[in-house]
């Protein structure tokens, strides 16, 4: 049972379209092979894929009966993806050498290991406010040793970047691209460049910040291909009206780092050429 999958992820809405499109339907050839078969259980070829089923009828009475077969998610991916590598319809990681990724194709369907990181921007959001966390109680540890003026400035500062904190996490919230999907990246073995990933919560199994980091494997689709020199910004922190005090607050927050073993960089929000993005259909282990 090796061959067994872990889903973190699954867009069943993907998997009901794609798999409905296969050899001219998949509801009217469960119907037709229903009707043909019509005894108490019977096997069900379903795409490519056959499946076993008992269908609830009588026999002499089919004209009277009530027939149904219920398919899981899972089992409609497996329909999906064995149907994709009999029509030799899908790249797997065999056969994406780093030289053939530059020749993809939007829309052509994938499957690629790496190892993914929780979602960046929840992720980014929550480095800083963690790093805040920790620097707001190292203050209040070191305040007694501190002079009245210096406790003062150390408090005044600390209000000031929870004002900047508040102000920044809005800011990300109303201006992010595509605010309905959470971005994954995707680090492939021995190949410079990360493959993003917009998921919808609501096809999660589980939360995906406690899932990431983890090495997965990614079935979907390619969605967009980055040009030379281009770089797609999540979130564009330079439109940000506080971008001064906004900068400010990094580097003290960075100046933690050799004590947090966190570094909070900009250009973790930014897919930069030769990257690339997939639209997953699914995401296991």
């Amino acid at each position: 049972m090796n061959n067994l999958r872990d889903f973190l992820y699954l867009d069943s809405n993907k998997l009901h379209s794609f798999v409905a499109q296969i050899n001219g339907g998949f509801i009217k050839e469960v119907t037709e092979t229903t009707r043909q078969l019509g005894g108490i259980s019977a096997g069900l070829n379903v795409g490519v894929l056959p499946i076993g089923g008992k269908i609830d009828a009588s026999k002499n009475k089919e004209s009277e009966s009530k027939k149904s077969i219920l398919l899981t998610d899972p089992a409609y991916f497996d329909i999906l993806y064995r149907y994709l590598q009999k029509e030799k319809s899908l790249k797997t990681p065999f056969d994406l050498p780093q030289k053939s990724l530059h020749n993809l194709k939007i829309g052509e369907f994938v499957e690629i290991n790496g190892f993914a990181q929780p979602p960046v921007v929840e992720n980014w959001i929550k480095k800083i406010k963690e790093i805040y966390t920790f620097l707001l109680k190292n203050m209040s540890l070191v305040s007694s040793s501190q002079s009245s003026k210096s406790k003062f400035a150390s408090k005044q500062l600390l209000s000031q970047f929870k004002q900047i904190i508040d102000l920044l996490t809005d800011f990300i919230n109303i201006s992010r691209k595509d605010p309905g999907r959470e971005f994954i990246q995707v680090d492939l073995e021995n190949v410079n460049l990360k493959v993003w990933c917009g998921l919808l919560p609501e096809f999660f199994f589980g939360q995906m910040g406690v899932l990431l980091p983890s090495n997965v494997t990614v079935f979907g689709r390619v969605e967009r291909l980055l040009q030379p020199d281009e770089i797609w910004k999540v979130v564009d922190l330079e439109q940000f009206s506080q971008n001064f005090q906004a900068t400010e607050l990094l580097s003290a927050l960075n100046g933690l780092s050799s004590i947090t073993g966190k570094q909070i960089v900009v250009e973790e929000l930014q897919a930069k050429y030769p990257d690339f993005f997939i639209s997953p259909v699914a995401i296991y282990q």
